[in-house]
């Protein structure tokens, strides 16, 4: 699986290193899609998977440019500033909403500022893992260590704010149980090195390292079962209230972009979707595509920015 990937990111990469010569050329026939994280991952590569079809479906040179560093905020704040013309976009996770409660001095505002295009996809939830050969088999089985000695079981995640440090959060509330995160660059290693004693991943991320053996799932956020993982009760069923945060993918423009504007790069985005090599990212990373139509994404996204302006300071979690 993840071979594949690198391989799409590979051909994404190459396509998208000819097209600054191109933009020259064209001028303003140019789309500068910016996304908040670095290259040579996944994500990365369904962007670039996307901006080679946006190209073809606008006729535009259309390239990426990799913004990583304060938690998605240096590309997040650019794009604020744009011009809301169509020709520079944000694609973007669920983290532009949670970033919202972590942060009190943002240099924008994640609704204000942005016009939401369309939500591209979701995934289906966090899934907690343990090892294979870890003395918890169930999530019964964690709360009462945890319970018994507290401040002794301990999580992994992908850094202070990251959602796998959320959801590990709003497990430990739901389960009444005191935890010890432990924030990484990337946790994976030093998990399956039995440093930690669970981590939550993404259901696409899970499943390869399900599939080798290597870990068992213990339960998994979405609302209802994944197909899957069909033997993983949620959290629902096992009576834990509010252990969910989203996962997705989407395209914001800067506030002030004409309604028909929207409309039109909202349906172009909607075709470049069904392009060949986005629809393989799609079947290898298990993402749903769901293409929510400009205003629900709207509604959608201030639901989220009021809900995690709310509980993260509850949960006592800040950004760095």
């Amino acid at each position: 699986m993840f071979k594949t990937i690198v391989h799409i990111l590979a051909r994404a990469m190459l396509v998208a290193a000819l097209m600054p010569g191109l933009a020259a050329a064209q001028g303003s026939d140019l789309i500068r899609i910016i996304v908040p994280i670095g290259a040579g991952n996944p994500f990365d590569a369904s962007a670039r998977a996307l901006a080679g079809a946006l190209a073809k479906v606008t006729g535009k040179s259309v390239i990426v440019e990799n913004k990583a560093g304060a938690g998605g905020r240096i590309a997040t704040a650019e794009v604020a500033k744009a011009k809301p013309d169509g020709a520079t976009l944000l694609f973007t996770t669920a983290g532009h909403a949670t970033n919202a409660g972590l942060y009190d001095n943002l240099s924008y505002d994640p609704v204000k500022d942005f016009t939401p295009v369309t939500m591209v996809t979701q995934s289906s939830g966090f899934a907690l893992l343990v090892l294979s050969g870890s003395p918890y088999k169930t999530v019964q089985d964690l709360i009462k260590a945890a319970k018994e000695q507290p401040d002794h079981i301990t999580y992994g995640s992908f850094g202070n704010g990251n959602t796998t440090h959320v959801i590990g959060a709003m497990f430990a509330r739901a389960a009444g149980a005191r935890l010890v995160h432990v924030p990484y660059k990337s946790p994976v290693n030093d998990f399956l090195g039995g440093h930690v004693n669970m981590v939550f991943m993404g259901a696409s991320t899970a499943l390869p390292l399900l599939k080798d053996g290597r870990v068992r799932a213990l339960a998994i956020s979405s609302e209802k079962r994944d197909p899957d993982f069909p033997d993983v009760p949620t959290f629902r069923e096992l009576g834990l209230r509010d252990v969910d945060v989203p996962a997705w993918s989407a395209f914001l423009a800067p506030a002030g972009m004409p309604a028909d504007r929207v409309e039109a790069l909202y349906k172009q985005i909607a075709e470049a979707a069904k392009s060949p090599a986005y629809q393989n990212y799609l079947k290898i990373s298990q993402a749903k595509l769901v293409l929510t139509p400009p205003q629900e994404f709207r509604k959608s996204l201030e639901a989220e920015v009021l809900r995690f302006k709310k509980e993260l300071p509850e949960l006592g979690i800040k950004g760095d």
